[in-house]
């Protein structure tokens, strides 16, 4: 019995005339996968050795700035009252730079008491607010009422819909975070900084 034959699908696109042909192709697809893969592999192992090297120079930068910018606080505090004209300032221009002491960052607190518990807090001020609002409303009190509502509005904002505390929120209304029991919003300690002038950078360099 003749053998078919199958006609090329396309100008260059190679089809093979017999099993044996066949069975050379697929050998033939087989070391290109394989040496794809092999390829494949040693890109991910240059990848990652350049990762990892990356990582390590970028630490070590991390390491001397930590390192540079320690010094620099311990010297700036050393000589605050110079650098700040009697503490007239809080920013100090450099010929380099800028050294300058910023204003703490608020921080939500709430020692002693877990999560669950500020939860409670919050919803008990918004039934208290709640009350308020109906107080007042019976006593035609319209000024007071709409500022229970708006103490509600904010109050429910701390609580997101997974029942979690939003600290955000909380940072953004201070003063109605702080009416929560056990809650406290202070600020933090002033924080050091250095800006270097870019146009300096290069002459250190």
């Amino acid at each position: 019995m003749a053998k078919a034959k199958t006609k090329s699908a396309g100008t260059n696109l190679p089809v093979p005339q017999s099993d044996a042909e066949a069975e050379v192709m697929i050998a033939q697809l087989g070391a290109l996968q394989r040496d794809q893969a092999a390829l494949q592999a040693k890109h991910d192992g240059v990848i990652a050795e350049l990762e990892a090297a990356h990582a390590a120079t970028v630490k070590a930068s991390a390491e001397r700035q930590t390192v540079i910018l320690e010094g620099l606080a311990i010297w700036a505090s050393a000589n605050r009252e110079r650098l700040t004209n009697g503490g007239r300032t809080k920013t100090v221009q450099l010929a380099t730079g800028t050294v300058l002491w910023r204003e703490g960052r608020y921080a939500v607190k709430h020692p002693k008491m877990k999560i669950e518990d500020v939860i409670e807090a919050v919803r008990e001020r918004i039934r208290v607010a709640q009350a308020d609002a109906t107080r007042a409303g019976d006593e035609r009190r319209p000024a007071d009422r709409r500022a229970a509502i708006e103490r509600i509005s904010v109050l429910e904002g701390f609580l997101r819909k997974k029942v979690e505390l939003d600290k955000s929120a909380m940072l953004a209304a201070r003063d109605v975070a702080e009416t929560v029991l056990g809650v406290t919003v202070p600020r933090g300690p002033e924080e050091f900084a250095v800006e270097p002038l870019a146009s300096q950078i290069r002459e250190v360099a």
